[in-house]
């Protein structure tokens, strides 16, 4: 079985000119695969908990709101909002399910709020306005793969009254965000990932905003159909020059294709009882006539034979 991906790999269809259908690339072995969470952010939330869903708890109140994004779609953001008196500020905590993994862009209005308190194992990047959203989450997904699993990236130009980050969460690992320290259920500022905090725990003070960028399931019992051995966008195309020579069977020899589409070696087939003056051949896997060694005789040279015989014999007659 192929080994479960990190947040940060199969993540292609994240590029910097937009976004393409959801890919699910196939494990070497042809076992395992992801399944993407088709409903919203805001679905979630409200099945955490339940079988199947990607949080096993979450949990907001205060001072909150849904919003939807062009790039991320329905509800996919959530905002925590900043009162400084009469109604209680926002906050927010979740845990990712078992077998789920999440990545989130976060902003804070807090100037270089992330820059100032991320702790550990975090990488830097520019943001520019200028530039379309999801060109600026395509270069930052491409640093995070390019880093390695854990990792945060934080923005590292943040000015006046911005700061970003993008990190991924994996199985049992939670973020926590309290804007004023006024709830005891959430931290003030938590990214936890692997047992590790990657924020100094600070209140913002100011309005932030989580967006999900995609939620998604490990299913490490799915079996991969056999791949079409034809198929021309296939990079191991048999029909390809450097591919074997026989295109029903792309594996090694004395290997062949299983259901699964792996190669397996091949299984010699077993032999048959044969009828008189045959013989099971295991080349051919059949049943041959026997060769005896007359039978190696031509008929011409049988003839030669028989006229040496003959010969012999008028000789003999002769000198009698």
């Amino acid at each position: 079985m192929a080994e479960k991906p990190t947040p940060y790999e199969d993540l292609s269809w994240i590029r910097n000119d937009g976004l393409l259908p959801y890919t699910d690339p196939r494990p070497s072995d042809g076992i395992g695969r992801w399944e993407y969470w088709t409903n919203d952010f805001k679905k979630a939330f409200s099945v955490a908990g339940e079988a199947g869903t990607p949080f096993s708890y979450a949990k907001k109140n205060g001072s909150t709101s849904w919003s939807d994004t062009a790039t991320f779609g329905d509800d996919s953001r959530l905002k925590l909002i900043d009162y400084d008196s009469g109604t209680d500020s926002g906050y927010v905590t979740f845990t990712m399910a078992d077998g789920w993994q999440g990545m989130f862009y976060l902003y804070s209005d807090n100037d270089d709020f992330f820059d100032d308190n991320i702790k550990e194992n975090y990488i830097y990047g520019k943001w520019s306005d200028d530039d379309p959203h999801i060109e600026e989450i395509g270069e930052a997904v491409n640093d995070l793969e390019d880093e390695g699993w854990p990792a945060v990236w934080v923005q590292s130009n943040a000015e006046y009254t911005d700061s970003r980050a993008i990190t991924g969460l994996d199985s049992g690992d939670y973020m926590s965000f309290d804007i004023d320290d006024e709830s005891p259920n959430a931290a003030q500022a938590r990214i936890r990932i692997g047992g590790d905090d990657y924020l100094s725990n600070t209140a913002q003070d100011t309005h932030m905003w989580i967006t999900c960028i995609y939620l998604r399931k490990w299913n490490a019992d799915y079996i991969w159909e056999p791949e079409d051995p034809d198929d021309p966008d296939d990079p191991e195309d048999p029909d390809d020059p450097e591919d074997p020579d026989d295109p029903e069977n792309p594996c090694p020899a004395g290997q062949e294709l299983n259901e699964y589409g792996i190669c397996v070696l091949v299984t010699p087939p077993e032999p048959e009882v044969c009828g008189d003056g045959f013989i099971w051949d295991p080349d051919s896997a059949s049943c041959v006539p026997i060769i005896r060694p007359e039978d190696d005789i031509t008929g011409a040279e049988m003839a030669a034979v028989i006229a040496a015989v003959v010969g012999v014999i008028f000789l003999a007659i002769k000198v009698v």
